[in-house]
């Protein structure tokens, strides 16, 4: 029996953000959505999730304010992270990165077979 992948994307552009899970529903994942920090962080609070996708300038602090808050949580801390943002990412960007064990940064616009490879070494079936 087969465990259940569960990924949960926090994006504001909701568009994108459906592309995105369509993408990943494709290749056999769970996928919830999110459209804003508070949202996000109180799905990831009330579910378990095999990895989080987001992206950093959202209403409501952006990537980086969510990751506090599941930082709290020793139970949360450890879900991975890959972050999708059209945001420069500069050496403070970087730096907060680290802090938070993030698995990866990817630019948008993104090249999805390389995303999805991405999630697969992060969540294998």
């Amino acid at each position: 029996m087969s465990q259940t992948r569960k990924i949960l994307i926090v994006e504001d552009e909701l568009e994108f953000a459906k592309m995105v899970k369509l993408r990943l529903e494709s290749a056999g994942y769970e996928v919830a959505l999110a459209t804003d920090t508070e949202n996000g962080t109180q799905k990831v609070m009330e579910e378990d999730f095999n990895l989080l996708v987001l992206d950093l300038m959202m209403p409501g602090g952006g990537g980086f304010a969510l990751l506090e808050k599941v930082h709290e949580r020793p139970d949360k801390a450890n879900i991975p992270v890959i972050i999708l943002t059209g945001k420069t990412i500069d050496d403070e960007v970087r730096e907060k990165a680290k802090v938070y064990n993030v698995a990866d940064i990817i630019l948008k616009p993104y090249e999805s077979r390389a995303f999805v490879e991405k999630i697969k070494s992060l969540v294998p079936s």
